[in-house]
């Protein structure tokens, strides 16, 4: 018997410790050597880390496509940053992300091995079914906020349920339970869930206990007054500002521009209902049969990962075909997703017997809360992007916890077959998303995105920007990379090269009729630093005749006084300031000009101002950095022009991320 016992003993250490190894394993060529930058608005995350780095200030949400949510996770982006490295800081996240998702297959273990004592191999289950869920392996890598929250939010419902389940609820325990929802919450604002699941889960307990209704009270005031005593700064900034403590980045033409053209543009109740059995041979989802159809597209990117990113005309076309492999998950995940529903529904019968209700009450409200509040935001948001499971990953834990009960009851049933069955069955699912999720085994193999070609300029690695550059900018669509490529060869001082890539891209957009204001001003740019005054002097004239863009006639005030015009300068440089008044450069050419005009009480009114808006957060347009869209793909979209008595240099993004403590010095 003994010997039995410990054969049992050894298979299940060797069965955890094949589990850990291909989960961290998986994760660790994905984060370490696949593609870069390919994710969910991955431009757009790493662009916060960017703006917290250069300008020390938290974004606002009418400035940039993700800047509206609360700033945890981009501060931990933030301190990879200060490696001063490109390649640490997006293989850094990509590596946070796998740790979280990680932490939250191993927090799902835990609850499980304490409601399930006696039954261990449960644990190793649930960790399983989170480990080697797709949705965890694909998401993990990503540089967004999604598995920083899904572990914050899994900590917070650990925490408390074992508290529950153990009867050692106090309230130093919420205490813990409210800090770590504050967390959550300072990094998503759906972090809200896990909140109202558990103050709603002791609610019920209350009605249905009254003579506990006073103590149940006690700690639900505990848990949201330590809750909001740490997240509430964040949501009172916004209030303040914006007249919105969740204010989003959703209203502002940034954003609403772009959602108003993604299909199908409006939700009708019967796209809650209807799945279509196309969904397994073309998981597409600008597809017909799945644009209206909810819970197919949701189902097919926990499994299948059938977006891989949200930009439809640059990876959907490009990358998404009808591959084998998608289908196979499509049909694969058709065993846990049903396992995970049979275990919710036993789970609540459980309750409703008063068996584990401390577990099940709020694991179901979390379920049902974070499903309603998904099938709303896809109605008010109707667009296939916002259908991303990301955005259900905070069910991780219940949906191992549903799906363990489920298997519990399978081998309740005595039957080494079934069991054997089941077991090979979750095994060899497992190995399948394995295989999927890394780069060139199931899917093709892509090259690193476009946009961690502004990470790289970002920390002057020009080379490896150029790279990036080089390849995008012999695609169908060369425009934006050979901007792009123009600004990396402008900013590492090949100012012919740079502005003879920026001429042709001017040429083209001309001959296609775009009207490209800002490009053409790219070319103006190159041309002054490459000594052609007059020549960048008629291009600025051409552009600003009826279009007074600060930016441009902050350049030309430049180039007017490098060919001596100083009185023209000062107008221009006045006019630009007065229109942007955020331009840290254009105040600081003005103080220049006005010193050397001997004006030197405004030369010091003007070096002021730089100073003032050096150091604090902008708003509105940031130059330096630029919103969202402008890190997007491509780099100096709207460079500016710095003038001093060595003549004219670029104002590259190291002096923003500089400008506070130099003009402090001055």
């Amino acid at each position: 018997m003994n010997g039995g016992r410990m054969e049992r003993r050894s298979t299940y250490i060797a069965a955890w410790a094949i589990a850990l190894a291909a989960a961290v394993g998986v994760r660790l060529y994905v984060a370490l050597a696949g593609p870069l930058m390919w994710g969910y608005d991955a431009w757009a995350h790493v662009a916060y880390v960017i703006f917290l780095d250069i300008y020390r200030a938290i974004p606002w949400a009418d400035q940039g496509w993700s800047y509206f949510h609360p700033p945890l996770h981009y501060a931990l982006g933030g301190l990879l940053a200060q490696f001063g490295s490109a390649d640490v800081l997006m293989r850094g996240l990509s590596l946070l992300g796998s740790a979280m998702s990680l932490g939250t297959a191993l927090l799902a273990a835990t609850l499980v091995g304490r409601i399930s004592p006696h039954r261990k191999w449960l644990a190793l289950a649930a960790y399983g079914f989170v480990a080697f869920w797709p949705a965890q392996l694909f998401m993990g890598p990503m540089p967004g906020n999604e598995t920083t929250l899904t572990f914050l939010a899994t900590a917070a419902m650990v925490w408390f349920i074992v508290g529950e389940i153990s009867g050692r609820s106090s309230l130093w325990r919420d205490a813990v339970t409210g800090a770590l929802l504050g967390l959550a919450l300072l990094t998503k604002f759906n972090g809200a869930l896990p909140l109202l699941a558990i103050t709603a889960a002791l609610g019920a307990r209350a009605l249905m206990e009254p003579r506990m209704a006073g103590r149940l009270a006690s700690r639900m005031a505990a848990i949201v007054g330590v809750a909001l005593l740490i997240s509430a700064p964040y949501f009172a900034r916004n209030w303040l500002t914006l007249g919105d403590p969740i204010a989003m980045s959703r209203p502002y033409t940034l954003v609403s521009e772009v959602e108003r053209d993604q299909p199908p543009g409006y939700r009708t109740l019967a796209d809650y209902f209807y799945v279509s059995p196309k969904m397994f041979v073309d998981a597409s989802p600008i597809s017909p049969h799945l644009l209206h159809s909810v819970w197919g597209t949701v189902y097919l990117n926990f499994w299948a990962d059938n977006f891989r990113d949200s930009d439809q005309g640059r990876a959907l076309d490009a990358e998404l075909a009808r591959r084998g492999s998608t289908q196979l998950m499509t049909v694969l995940g058709l065993l846990p997703t049903a396992l995970a529903a049979a275990g919710l529904w036993l789970s609540v019968r459980d309750a409703r017997r008063g068996r584990r209700i401390g577990a099940v009450l709020p694991l179901a409200i979390l379920t049902g809360g974070a499903l309603a509040a998904f099938a709303g935001f896809a109605w008010v948001a109707p667009s296939w992007p916002s259908l991303k499971s990301s955005y259900l990953l905070i069910l991780s834990l219940p949906f191992a916890v549903f799906a363990t009960r489920a298997v519990e009851a399978l081998a309740d049933r005595r039957s080494p077959h079934l069991t054997i069955a089941l077991s090979l069955g979750l095994v060899a699912i497992a190995a399948c998303a394995c295989a999927i999720s890394i780069p060139g085994v199931g899917l093709p193999r892509r090259g690193d995105s476009p946009a961690a070609g502004p990470v790289y300029f970002y920390f002057g690695e020009y080379e490896q920007a150029r790279r990036v550059y080089g390849k995008y900018s012999q695609s169908p669509q060369p425009l934006i990379f050979l901007d792009a490529l123009a600004g990396v060869d402008l900013a590492d001082g090949n100012h012919a090269r740079g502005r003879s890539l920026y001429a042709r891209a001017d040429a083209i957009s001309k001959s296609l009729g775009i009207d490209a204001p800002y490009r053409t001003g790219r070319l103006a740019v190159a041309l002054a630093l490459d000594g052609k005054l007059a020549e960048a002097r008629d291009r600025l004239d051409e552009v600003l005749d009826g279009n007074p863009l600060p930016e441009l006639l902050a350049n030309r005030g430049v180039v007017r006084a490098m060919a001596g015009d100083s009185d023209g300068a000062l107008a221009d440089l006045r006019a630009a300031t007065a229109a942007a008044p955020e331009m840290v450069v254009a105040w600081l050419n003005l103080a220049h000009l006005q010193q050397r005009a001997g004006q030197l009480d405004d030369a010091r009114q003007a070096r002021l101002m730089a100073q003032q808006r050096a150091c604090q957060g902008p708003r509105g347009h940031p130059f330096g950095v630029g919103t969202g869209e402008v890190l997007q793909w491509s780099v100096g979209a709207r460079w500016l022009l710095l003038l001093d008595d060595s003549g004219i240099s670029l104002a590259l993004p190291a002096f923003y991320h500089d400008a506070c403590s130099v003009l402090r010095e001055l």
